[in-house]
């Protein structure tokens, strides 16, 4: 049932996401006056759809990307020429209104039968269309076995709009998810609130780390360590100083009175993915193995490390600084004792520049409290701005890993179904976590197709400012050629990328 629901929760965001997006270049594009084909969510077989007006709208079946179809965005052949024989439905006043190309079946065969002469289906400045000695209206069909297409004027056509409308119907597209994207970080922040930073009050305690039940919210942090600490910045420094201190003595003020609690944090390691066991003070024990990290599969709960790299380690603190020594991505060579075995594994680590760009140090202490929490819609709109600007940022950050960090590979992407994993995640971790998960993958989704590549977003704005700089029209044959093989290539990368993605969801390595 569980799957069901993440199943139903990914598909909605995904399709949003993706819907807006189109949306976005189907607004503007009808602005324009452009005729659009068809508005398309997924790709691949049709599993629904429907014509309202000019538009046929559908669903298909793989739910990743999505399409407007404009009439002359790709350079398009003549569907009917001279010599062809087509039916036409007239009406009343004898001008066509469908020119049907499937003239065999015999659903048509009462329909005039025709050899076309002469036809002109563009009408330049407005021109009657004509077939034959046929007048056509402007908005008639051409009938295929199986489909309809409304017939592309002139006036319609995507190449024939100003460079300024046709720039509009693209960058519309990754501008709505953008403004997407900016109204989730608000509602995130009206939602969650803003911490309270001038204070040392505890707000909340995570029922999975060592703090909960032992610090109470409405608590007041008034030492750790014997350092006082009078707000968070003061709490964050004490407990970043040595963040591999195995006890952390905190005095608090509850209801008047001074109590001194001592806890035994966790201390999470990210470049290998692992962290400490909570109740191992004495012996460097493995808590856990994060997911998706490099130490699934190699190392186990409950692991005793003994040796990192051939140096013997006792303590926490020795353990970190052997991993700081190889911050690069290079391979850790760590020895455990796993059920009184004696056992070697060879980690390839993330680097210390990967670990940053996802947000987190290489050591981290957690105890598990939070600061109280405020409501201020003026923090929430300007969180929308902020939000939107360090999404962005990120994934300029993981694109410029690729390239720089060898501990980073295309492999380490998510597709469709890292998508769907992460997203059952977020759903897990509650309501405000979905939504900034949404707010994340809607700019992904604006970034990425502003990219300057072809058959993307991004690369059919450089052709068009390549048409402003130097006043003439790309070569369409050129142009469409790349955006093909460019489809192709990415539709080679997204299959490279799902394969890796079901590997990370099954655990295999």
């Amino acid at each position: 049932m569980s799957f069901l629901i993440n199943m139903v929760v990914f598909l909605f965001v995904l399709g949003l996401v993706i819907m807006i997006h189109e949306f976005g270049h189907f607004i503007m594009a009808k602005r324009a006056n452009i005729l659009c084909h068809e508005f398309s969510l997924g790709m691949g077989p049709v599993l629904y759809s429907k014509r309202k007006g000019e538009t046929l709208f559908s669903i298909r079946a793989i739910p990743f990307g999505g399409y407007v179809m404009m009439a002359g965005e790709e350079m398009e052949k003549e569907i009917v020429k001279p010599g062809d024989k087509v039916r036409i439905i007239t009406n009343n006043l004898d001008v066509v209104t469908k020119i049907i190309l499937d003239v065999d079946n015999d659903e048509y065969e009462k329909y005039e039968l025709i050899t076309v002469e002469k036809i002109d289906l563009k009408g330049n400045e407005d021109e009657m269309l004509y077939i034959n000695d046929y007048e056509v209206i402007r908005d008639a069909f051409f009938v295929f076995k199986n489909r309809e297409l409304q017939i592309a004027p002139h006036n319609r056509s995507f190449e024939n709009k100003t460079k300024m409308q046709r720039f509009l119907s693209i960058f519309a597209g990754p501008f709505m998810n953008f403004a997407l994207a900016f109204v989730l970080f608000i509602v995130v922040g009206l939602l969650s609130g803003f911490p309270i930073m001038d204070k040392s009050t505890i707000g909340s305690t995570n029922e999975t780390l060592p703090a909960y039940g032992q610090i109470l919210p409405g608590d007041k942090i008034v030492e750790i360590n014997d350092f006082p600490v009078s707000n968070w910045d003061d709490i964050k420094n004490v407990l970043d100083e040595n963040p591999t201190d195995r006890l952390i003595k905190f005095d608090i003020l509850r209801d008047g009175e001074e109590v001194t609690v001592t806890i035994t944090p966790v201390v999470y390691f990210y470049t290998i993915g692992i962290h400490s066991d909570e109740g191992a003070v004495n012996e460097l024990r493995v808590g856990d193995v994060v997911k998706d990290s490099p130490s699934l599969g190699l190392l186990e709960q409950g692991d005793i490390i003994t040796h990192v790299n051939g140096v013997s380690v006792i303590t926490w603190f020795d353990f970190a600084n052997e991993l700081k020594k190889d911050n690069d991505g290079s391979t850790v060579d760590i020895t455990v004792l796993r059920d009184e075995v004696e056992v070697e594994v060879t980690i390839i680590a993330f680097s210390e520049k990967y670990v940053q760009t996802a947000g987190y140090e290489m050591v981290l202490s957690k105890v598990g409290i939070a600061p109280d929490f405020e409501f201020d819609f003026g923090k929430s709109l300007l969180g929308g701005f902020v939000g939107v600007k360090n999404s962005s940022t990120l994934i300029f950050d993981t694109i410029a890993l690729l390239f720089n960090d060898d501990s980073t590979n295309v492999s380490q992407l998510s597709g469709v179904v890292g998508i769907f994993d992460i997203t059952s995640r977020a759903l897990q971790n509650g309501f405000v976590s979905l939504l900034g998960w949404m707010a994340l993958l809607s700019v992904n989704l604006g970034v990425i197709n502003l990219l300057p590549i072809p058959a993307l977003d991004g690369g059919r704005l450089v052709f068009l400012g390549y048409e402003a700089v130097t006043r003439r029209k790309p070569n369409r044959k050129i142009e469409n050629t790349l955006h093909y093989i460019m489809y192709i290539l990415l539709m080679g990368l997204f299959v490279y990328i799902t394969f890796y993605d079901l590997q990370r969801l099954f655990n295999i390595k």
